[in-house]
């Protein structure tokens, strides 16, 4: 009887438990991408180097978690999963979970990786300015990690700011 119990109120927790944990795992994953977005530029205008926050692994994508790295000429595709020669790795995140979703949106096409120049601004190989949205999803959840043309990093949830967009306005 006590059993029967407790699987009928299990079965009714769950389904918020479930809510829970994917609304904190979007949250949390969202902050941590914005951390080490802002340590990126912060490196680059401090040390005066070319900073890059990418994928891990290409093929992957954002899911494989991101790796932080100086080089010395800016880079606009996946982070090699072992930095060359000249590069300096900074940092590398863990792979997630399967249940998240990532999508990044750049202001170039074809752009996956995030290259701060020198100055701390976010540029492309050429000079031109670069902005970029990762969008971090996970059942209901979403957050938006937003980097303008000058770097600065965001964080927004589209369900309560209007000003967060659609992610494919960067």
């Amino acid at each position: 009887m006590v059993l029967s119990i407790l699987v009928i109120l299990a079965a009714f927790a769950l389904p918020a438990g479930l809510d829970g944990w994917q609304r904190e795992t979007v949250a949390v994953l969202a902050d941590r991408f914005a951390s080490a977005a802002s340590l990126a530029r912060a490196t680059a205008r401090n040390q005066r180097v070319w900073v890059h926050l990418g994928p891990r692994d290409a093929a992957s994508g954002w899911a494989a978690g991101w790796a932080l790295y100086t080089a010395a000429t800016p880079r606009m595709q996946a982070t090699p999963v072992a930095p060359g020669m000249d590069d300096v790795l900074i940092t590398v995140s863990p792979p997630t979970v399967p249940s998240v979703d990532f999508a990044f949106t750049a202001s170039q096409k074809g752009v996956d990786t995030l290259s701060y120049a020198p100055v701390g601004y976010s540029r492309t190989s050429n000079g031109a300015p670069l902005s970029g949205t990762l969008t971090i999803a996970s059942g209901a959840h979403v957050r938006r990690v937003r980097i303008n043309f000058a770097g600065r990093v965001r964080v927004c949830n589209p369900a309560t700011d209007r000003s967060c967009g659609t992610g494919d306005d960067s």
